[in-house]
């Protein structure tokens, strides 16, 4: 027995020491300077300007490992694109179904849309662990410009941005800013007012959850709505239905507070009012919507 315990002991102590290995634990979210690439130094640049790093391909280098078994094989470090959000989902999970990558010549277009229309946007002490640059992309959840992942903000349609009209441009950039700071307003420090967003619509469904709500059920589950007003998914405070499924409303919190961070960076505040000002449900929590950007200072329209 005491043998078998020696051998067991060995092995295991071989085994850890196989997979400890030098340089595993390498930085990746870094960019590297090429002058003979135009792209890459533009990148590099803007990564010493900003600590940003920007890619144009999701998969940021390969090692050679070892594993446990002594074997030796290729590793190979790719940007996630899985939705970084924490906690029990609801529906199917965000996700690019879809990207392409984007032409080099169009990243200096992307980079000075950055620059200029969206690092001067975002509030002291907003993390961006890197952005990556393609061409198309589709997603089950928020579209086809920009997408949160785990360790990458996805921005789009970078070869369209030159050409962009006011409106367009105001989109993309709401979506951009969007998938930047959605973690930053569903820190713990706003659940107090996040609490009181959340509420608008569910006190109108007391008798279940008003979120991953089947729509054709509105008629069963909402009341107390002011008399003469039409029980919809807009009539609770929801600006629509869940991007993922149309028969639902929101089916998640985050999914809500999404919805209206982007529809609060893309209007200004006399545009919001002219779409939904008759709404007092939608109202309340834009306001609500508007305190958290204020207390994070970031800039509305």
């Amino acid at each position: 027995m005491t043998l078998l315990i020696v051998l067991a002991l060995t092995v295991s102590c071989s085994k850890e020491e196989t997979t400890v290995f030098h340089d595993y634990d390498k930085n990746w979210l870094v960019v590297e300077d090429d002058t003979d690439d135009a792209s890459t130094h533009a990148r590099y640049l803007f990564y010493k300007e900003t600590g940003i790093p920007v890619f144009a391909n999701d998969t940021l280098g390969s090692q050679q490992r070892t594993d446990v078994f002594g074997k030796e094989y290729t590793y190979y470090e790719k940007l996630s694109m899985s939705y970084s959000l924490g906690g029990i989902q609801s529906g199917a999970p965000p996700l690019v179904q879809s990207f392409s990558y984007c032409n080099k010549a169009d990243v200096g277009d992307a980079l000075t849309f950055l620059r200029e229309e969206i690092i001067p946007m975002l509030p002291k002490g907003v993390h961006i662990p890197s952005i990556l640059l393609v061409e198309n992309m589709t997603s089950n959840a928020f579209g086809s410009y920009a997408f949160k992942g785990f360790n990458t903000v996805v921005i789009a349609q970078v070869s369209k941005i030159r050409n962009m009209d006011a409106v367009t441009r105001a989109n993309y950039k709401g979506a951009i800013l969007r998938a930047i700071l959605t973690n930053t307003i569903l820190d713990s420090r706003f659940d107090n007012l996040l609490d009181k967003f959340y509420a608008v619509s569910r006190k109108y469904v007391p008798d279940r959850d008003a979120y991953s709500l089947y729509i054709y059920s509105l008629n069963t589950y909402v009341k107390g709505l002011p008399a003469g007003v039409p029980i919809t998914t807009q009539a609770i405070g929801y600006l629509a239905t869940d991007p993922r499924n149309a028969y639902y409303t929101p089916m998640s919190t985050w999914m809500d507070v999404c919805m209206y961070l982007e529809a609060v960076v893309v209007n200004t505040e006399a545009q919001f009012k002219q779409k939904y000002g008759d709404n007092q449900r939608i109202m309340d929590k834009y306001m609500i919507m508007r305190q958290i950007l204020a207390q994070i200072e970031l800039k509305t329209q």
